[in-house]
């Protein structure tokens, strides 16, 4: 039974998420999950599953959805993360919003100090003009403090990515003569920071800065992504994220700042 602070607690966490309403979508996605057990034989397995749903009536239905699933498969000194969402806003016969990503993560000795992770994601993102994004790469990991409390990682490697943008997202005033769809290939490095706090037995907060350049250019992309994640009980929880992006040389003549607000259930298996 919970005791009155702890009602107090939940209800205020539970408000917090209800008022963070669902804003856009982040183009860099963070996926990656700490360890939290030893080294098995056996494999073990979790799922998460999130989701916000919105549907308001009034002369036409406006639907507004995010799904996003995540599995995580441990054995052995071996790591598998997947993940894939989809979010769309319907309103009537036209998609205001139509974004989702696919992503795979692999990583090797996954408790020692240095430890190799690839992945592949492919992703799309109509708001903006990304017909689709993909890419796959290796990073070397290097775990710098791991405790009870405090997590702090990084990675830096390099990847393989080929995008297409249109002119969809572009203001008006801005549309050049020539609206060909830009399509690119490039090659990388691939970097990050991240920080987890376990901030009580029930939160724990991640924070990562993501940052992507080429080798002979730096012009970066730079994704923070902060997260609160809300233990309501064993197999149910609550999410609140935010995520930003900021391109120094969008491939269309976009906003070069793009940041997404969010909050979601989460079921947990």
């Amino acid at each position: 039974m919970l005791s009155l602070e702890q009602m107090k607690t939940f209800f205020a966490y539970l408000l917090a998420a209800c008022l963070l309403p669902a804003i856009a979508n982040s183009q860099i996605i963070n996926i990656d999950k700490s360890d939290t057990s030893d080294y098995a034989s056996k494999p073990k397995s979790s799922f998460n599953f999130s989701t916000g749903l919105e549907v308001d009536r009034q002369q036409i239905t406006l639907w507004d959805a995010t799904n996003t699933a995540e599995w995580m498969r441990q054995q052995k000194k071996e790591l598998l993360l997947a993940a894939a969402s989809y979010r769309f806003t319907y309103n009537g016969p036209d998609d205001i919003l139509n974004a989702g990503y696919f992503h795979i993560r692999f990583r090797h000795n996954y408790k020692n100090r240095y430890q190799p992770e690839t992945f592949v994601q492919y992703q799309w993102d109509n708001k903006r003009g990304l017909v689709y994004r993909a890419l796959g790469g290796i990073n070397i990991r290097y775990n710098f403090w791991k405790g009870d409390t405090w997590d702090f990682n990084a990675g830096l490697g390099l990847m393989y990515e080929a995008e297409q943008w249109n002119y969809d997202a572009v203001d008006s005033s801005k549309l050049p003569l020539n609206q060909t769809p830009i399509t690119n290939h490039f090659i990388k490095i691939n970097s990050y920071i991240r920080l987890d706090w376990k901030a009580s037995e029930n939160s724990d907060v991640a924070i990562n800065v993501f940052l992507q350049t080429r080798p002979d250019r730096f012009q970066p992309r730079i994704a923070p992504h902060l997260q609160w994640n809300i233990n309501a009980g064993k197999h149910i929880g609550f999410s609140v994220s935010f995520s930003g992006i900021y391109d120094q040389n969008p491939v269309v003549p976009i906003h070069k700042f793009y940041y997404s607000l969010s909050n979601s259930i989460v079921v947990k298996i």
